[in-house]
């Protein structure tokens, strides 16, 4: 995934607070789907990319999934997530989404 490879090369060294926020159509492991599924191969990428750049997820409060198919029998998935580096999080301890 070109995306995710570009920001493992994106250089973050200048930033001390920093927040990662998006849809990424990504998930990070199996329970962020409703229905069996998703590329594992994708999730391990996402997961190693979250952690080469030391970052913390901060969980969404609310609800479990972002985004639904809109079917009869949904399929309901977790693409939206939200992460801090550590400094963001002695900064801003009581950030929250």
């Amino acid at each position: 995934m070109a995306f995710i490879t570009w920001l493992m090369n994106f250089d973050t060294s200048s930033f001390d607070e920093w927040i990662l926020a998006g849809d990424f159509n990504l998930i990070r492991i199996v329970e962020n789907r409703n229905k069996p599924g998703g590329d594992h191969s994708k999730m391990q990428m996402f997961n190693n990319l979250i952690s080469d750049l030391d970052l913390l997820e901060i969980p969404f409060s609310g609800r479990n999934y972002t985004w639904s198919n809109m079917q009869t029998h949904p399929l309901l998935v977790k693409l939206d997530w939200v992460s801090i580096s550590f400094s963001w999080g002695f900064s801003f301890p009581a950030t929250t989404v």
